[in-house]
């Protein structure tokens, strides 16, 4: 597929794609029917795959250019404090209690931390195939260092957290845990690119890509820096 999407991505596509065939519906009436049906960022996902379909693989732009992206309204994020970070990691059983605090002490994702290769703190995660996302080092704290990570799949962590979710009232995702990192090492005194680094992201600015040093050892030496602890 073109634009050097990742394989999960591409397959959303092609299942979005075989959606929209098989409603036999025009493109007018079924992105109403989507659009009257599910969330906003279901349908603007709808929306990006039948333009990718339409505009590069049939080359029949106008069936689709007269649709427009919804608007993205800004909701201010609230993460769990202290108490309730305690709280849900409490709820949750013995076995993913160690992925709970390696996701809230690394920024990754949860496919990166199941995957990753682990030596001493450093977490070593798979690289991306995709231009969207990036995959560097991360480091867990050492509340996690004495834990044992399980080997789950991420959907079973994510049937348990809601589970955990639903017994405390506290809705915590695998997910939230990397806004969870990033706002615990911003806390400390950590500069952005550095906490975008621990987490994969793409550097934006021109400091960040291009006068900035991001060598094991001294992301190794800011992450020790920042001391940051969940439960403590």
């Amino acid at each position: 597929m073109q634009r050097n999407l990742n394989d999960a991505t591409i397959n959303k596509h092609i299942a979005y794609s075989e959606t929209f065939y098989k409603s036999e519906l025009s493109v007018q009436e079924f992105l109403h029917k989507i659009k009257q049906t599910k969330s906003l960022s279901t349908y603007a996902y709808y929306l990006k795959t039948l333009n990718i379909l339409f505009r590069d693989f049939l080359k029949q732009p106008e069936l689709i250019q007269d649709f427009r992206f919804p608007k993205k309204q800004y909701k201010p994020k609230i993460l769990p404090n202290k108490e309730q970070l305690g709280i849900f990691y409490s709820a949750l059983p013995d076995k993913y209690k160690p992925i709970f605090l390696a996701l809230a002490s690394s920024g990754l994702r949860i496919n990166e931390l199941l995957n990753s290769r682990i030596e001493g703190n450093m977490l070593i995660p798979p690289q991306h195939n995709g231009s969207t996302k990036g995959a560097w080092i991360s480091f867990i704290n050492d509340e996690t260092m004495s834990l044992v990570l399980p080997k789950v799949q991420a959907c079973i962590v994510a049937r348990t957290f809601r589970k955990a979710a639903k017994k405390t009232g506290i809705h915590i995702y695998p997910h939230l845990l990397r806004s969870v990192f990033a706002q615990k090492m911003a806390m400390s005194g950590i500069p952005d690119r550095y906490i975008d680094a621990f987490c994969g992201r793409i550097p934006q600015s021109i400091l960040a890509r291009n006068y900035t040093d991001y060598s094991p050892e001294v992301l190794k030496e800011i992450y020790s820096k920042a001391n940051i602890k969940i439960l403590e």
